[in-house]
């Protein structure tokens, strides 16, 4: 069972972790749909601390991660999720079975259900990218 998960994934912590190892558990082939750099700073995000190209290491040096992609393209949705044809696109070629999320995302990707199932994970209690650069 192919598995994808999407996010910008900079500084990488142990939520990160918990997310990818447990996405990784659901089938057995995980792939992250990882944010441009562009388009993280058009979601009026700090900008990202790690290039993508090292964000895309990091996550390859994980032993969960088996392939990442380059998650980009045409603002096109009019919720949280922004990009719906470049996932559809992804979905369809790179036949995946399941897009797995955390649970702060509840909801938003159900409109991808008619192209493949659909889960959300809790999410690790006590972390996240936006608290750790506020502590920094």
């Amino acid at each position: 069972m192919r598995i994808l998960t999407f996010g910008a994934f900079d500084i990488l912590h142990y939520g990160h972790m918990r997310l990818l190892e447990r996405a990784a558990q659901r089938g057995d082939y995980l792939i992250v749909g990882l944010a441009s750099d562009t388009l993280i700073a058009s979601r009026g995000k700090p900008e990202p601390f790690y290039s993508f190209d090292i964000r895309r290491e990091m996550l390859l040096h994980t032993r969960h991660v088996d392939e990442v992609v380059l998650h980009d393209g045409p603002v096109d949705g009019a919720g949280r999720v922004k990009l719906i044809t470049e996932k559809v696109r992804l979905i369809r070629d790179m036949k995946i079975d399941e897009i797995v999320m955390g649970s702060d995302w509840a909801g938003e990707y159900d409109v991808f259900a008619q192209h493949c199932a659909v889960h959300y994970l809790d999410r690790t209690p006590g972390i996240s990218t936006s608290c750790i650069r506020k502590q920094l």
